[in-house]
């Protein structure tokens, strides 16, 4: 091949040309892979607030390690068609994402219940949480409390830059706080409203609720 290279230029000038496509395909995955890294790392720098130790890009041994098990472990399912044609023949696949769902938690002195969402590579990507009360008002206090609580560690919380505030909710009646963290291209979400079961009677726990939800987004 190399004699007849030299003796056939076009020949050579492809073999160099192919050679020179594999070594910056190899160049283009290794940055991908290290840009890949460095995200990951800055994930798990970026804390949770109401949760005391805990990380975005967490493994969901360090939440059993705080909270222990989990009370439920649900991994996700979604339909595909074998028949993806006429979209006939459905069937479930595991996508590899998990939700661990904990019913007895307490934060901050608050008792409710919580769900983690892992990502595909079972990092920790979102957090729920969810806590009830026995009235309106009962709603409306912690409603302020904790809105104020997840602000002020909100502004404690490591390369915080600024944070904006935003309604959120069915009757914007909730609080959206929007921080923008340093040398990081995402920012941090954390919503903060109530709900309402209109179905569960006055004397259920799960008739009044405060959630809070918290996860990273780009902006």
């Amino acid at each position: 091949l190399t004699l007849l290279s030299w003796t056939n230029p076009n020949l050579f000038l492809y073999s160099r040309n192919m050679r020179f496509t594999k070594i910056i395909s190899s160049l283009l995955a290794l940055g991908a892979l290290l840009m890949l890294l460095s995200a990951c790392q800055n994930i798990k720098k970026t804390q949770l607030v109401l949760f005391e130790s805990l990380s975005f890009g967490m493994f969901p041994k360090s939440v059993e390690e705080v909270f222990g098990k989990a009370s439920e472990v649900e991994e996700e399912k979604e339909t595909a068609y074998r028949d993806t044609w006429r979209a006939e023949d459905p069937y479930f696949y595991k996508t590899g994402r998990l939700f661990y769902h904990y019913e007895q938690i307490t934060l901050k002195g608050y008792p409710g219940r919580a769900t983690f969402t892992f990502s595909k590579s079972h990092r920790l990507e979102t957090v729920a949480a969810y806590f009830p009360v026995t009235s309106k008002a009962e709603q409306q206090a912690l409603l302020d409390n904790l809105s104020q609580t997840v602000k002020k560690e909100l502004e404690e919380v490591p390369d915080y830059q600024s944070m904006t505030t935003e309604t959120v909710g069915i009757y914007d009646d909730g609080y959206r706080y929007k921080v923008k963290l340093k040398g990081q291209q995402w920012e941090l979400w954390v919503d903060v409203y109530p709900t309402e079961n209109k179905y569960a009677t006055e004397t259920e726990t799960d008739k009044y609720t405060i959630r809070v939800d918290q996860f990273l987004m780009y902006p």
